[in-house]
C-alpha cells in the first residue's frame, strides 16, 4: 500500500483577515506548520525563503488575482500541492487555474480535513511537465473545448471515478455523464 505523504508545511494567502486566521487555526490544530500571507507579493517574497508542502491561494485578491500569480507560486515551489480557493467557481476558472499552475481549485469556505486529504493526495500524484505545444493561445479557446478539458482533468484526477470527478467539478455525478455521453466520451 503507497504511503500518502503527510502535510507539514502551508502559506495561506489571502486579503481576508478572518478566514486567512480561522485556515491556519484549523491547521496549526492539525499539526501543519501554516503561515500566512494577505497579498501575493508577500506570499511570494515568504516562499523564496522557507519552501512548504501546500500553497492555498485565494483567486480574487486586491492589486491582481491569484490565478495571475500561479505561475510564480509553482516556479518557487515545483513540489507543493497549491490549491486555490474561490468562492466563484466554475469550469472555465478550474481549468484556467490548472494550466497556469494550480493542482486544484476548491470553494470556500473550505474544510481543513478535506482541504490536507486532497493536498496530501496531490502531493503523491506525479505532475506532468507543462508544455506550451498543449496550451493554446489566449483567445483560442471555446466554451465546449474548456469544458471537455475539465471533465477530462476531473476524470484523471479522480482515477476515472464519474461520481469523484463530478464533485471535483462542482456538479451532480447524472449532470457528468450527459455531458460525457454528449462529448462522446
Amino acid at each position: 500500500m503507497k504511503m500518502t505523504r503527510r502535510i507539514e508545511t502551508a502559506l495561506l494567502v489571502d486579503d481576508d483577515d478572518a478566514f486567512r486566521t480561522t485556515l491556519q487555526g484549523a491547521l496549526r490544530r492539525r499539526g501543519v506548520v501554516a503561515r500566512t500571507a494577505a497579498t501575493i507579493d508577500e506570499g511570494l517574497v515568504a516562499l523564496e525563503y522557507e519552501p512548504v508542502d501546500l500553497v492555498v491561494i485565494d483567486y480574487r485578491m486586491p492589486r491582481g488575482d491569484g490565478l495571475s500569480a500561479l505561475a510564480h507560486y509553482r516556479k518557487l515551489q515545483p513540489d507543493a500541492a497549491i490549491v486555490m480557493l474561490t468562492g466563484f467557481g466554475d469550469i472555465p476558472l478550474a481549468v484556467a487555474a490548472m494550466r497556469e499552475g494550480a493542482d486544484t481549485l476548491l470553494s470556500k469556505p473550505v474544510d481543513a480535513d478535506k482541504l490536507l486529504r486532497e493536498a496530501a493526495s496531490l502531493r503523491d500524484r506525479q505532475r506532468p511537465p507543462p508544455s506550451a505545444a498543449t496550451t493554446p493561445p489566449p483567445g483560442s479557446l471555446k466554451l465546449d473545448d474548456l469544458e471537455r478539458e475539465a471533465i477530462r482533468a476531473a476524470l484523471r484526477e479522480s482515477g476515472g471515478v464519474v461520481a469523484t470527478a463530478a464533485k471535483l467539478l462542482g456538479i451532480d455525478r447524472r449532470t457528468l455523464q450527459r455531458k460525457l455521453k454528449k462529448l462522446g466520451g
